[in-house]
């Protein structure tokens, strides 16, 4: 036995030869094959010969190719024994398709049997590509939807399509599996890489600030809004959906309110200390219109409350009060968590 040097990783060409063996059975056999091949020549040059023998004849021909394919022998070679009527000393086992090399079992001397596995050999021109999405972001792989898979240590980037296969669910890293099928120019890509993929996705209109600018404290959600310069008011929002570095913001902050973008941990443990410094008590309250929370001993002192149906509600501003004052079902309406005391 000769076998090439063709280790894993390596890429083969179709037909490529990757190792030649001799068997005992394969001179008779290749000699059937000859003795078939000059039998159905010599029927055809004799014009009275009946059809039917050179079916029987082509038959038998058949058999005896058969013969050489279970020794190992591939279309190529039988085809060129019958080219050139010339027996061959080994049987070449060749490359079926062009691809990479993910598995060797050979080595000179070895025996082995029929159906035994020497190599296996992947076709990683088209190649499918395993995506982790966290639950709920599925919806937005649609199949056919076009990500861009970017190799970073090559700096090489290509064009992926999201398979119509259903998304695998992975139970450890509780992500699903969304499978892209892609082109894999140059067999850049080998099996267990590595890529970054990038999928566009569009969002309805909504308000999102940079995640850094939202405190989580674990029991609640705060960004700091700027009321006055250098002065900043703590308050309660409610956050939607997370993506580069950007947190939506459903509720508790208005468009073009003014936040502060770094350093909140400073910023909230000034604010406790200018409420304790201040006398302001520790209790805050929710202002039923803006949503910012508001001392009540401060919006006491500014006389901004107001009583409505025998509940005493606290303003952050005038303005508040007075589109309360204006509309008390519109905000008395809401919630009574909304507006009860937080204890600080």
């Amino acid at each position: 036995m000769h076998i090439e040097p063709a280790t894993p990783g390596s890429l083969v060409r179709k037909e490529e030869v990757l190792a030649t063996f001799y068997a005992p059975e394969l001179q008779g056999a290749q000699q059937a094959f000859l003795y078939g091949l000059n039998t159905i020549d010599r029927l055809k040059e004799q014009s009275t010969t009946p059809a039917t023998s050179i079916e029987s004849a082509e038959v038998s021909l058949a058999q005896y190719g058969d013969q050489l394919t279970n020794l190992g022998m591939g279309k190529t070679q039988i085809e060129e024994i019958a080219r050139t009527r010339e027996r061959a000393q080994q049987v070449r086992m060749v490359s079926p398709t062009t691809g990479i090399i993910i598995y060797r079992n050979i080595f000179p001397g070895q025996k082995f049997v029929q159906g035994q596995e020497f190599f296996r050999i992947a076709d990683l021109s088209r190649i499918w590509i395993l995506a982790d999405v966290f639950e709920g972001e599925d919806r937005f792989l649609r199949p056919g939807l076009k990500a861009t898979v970017t190799l970073a240590s090559r700096n090489l980037s290509f064009e992926a399509a999201v398979s119509r296969i259903l998304p695998l669910f992975d139970p450890e890293s509780r992500t699903l599996k969304v499978r892209l099928e892609a082109v894999n120019p140059g067999y850049a890509l080998r099996p267990d890489m590595f890529v970054d993929v990038e999928v566009p996705v569009q969002y309805p209109p909504s308000i999102s600030v940079p995640a850094d600018a939202v405190l989580d404290s674990g029991l609640r959600k705060t960004v700091f809004v700027e009321r006055d310069e250098g002065l900043f008011e703590p308050r309660e929002v409610v956050t939607g959906w997370r993506l580069g570095g950007r947190v939506e913001i459903t509720g508790g902050l208005e468009a073009g309110e003014k936040i502060a973008l770094s350093g909140t941990f400073l910023i909230d443990s000034e604010s406790r200390m200018a409420l304790a410094a201040a006398g302001m008590g520790t209790t805050l309250v929710q202002d039923p219109v803006s949503g910012a929370m508001v001392s009540i001993a401060k919006a006491e002192k500014a006389g901004r409350k107001t009583v409505y149906n025998g509940k005493i509600y606290y303003f952050f501003s005038d303005a508040a009060k007075a589109e309360f004052d204006a509309h008390p079902q519109k905000y008395a309406a809401r919630p009574a968590s909304e507006s009860e005391p937080e204890k600080r």
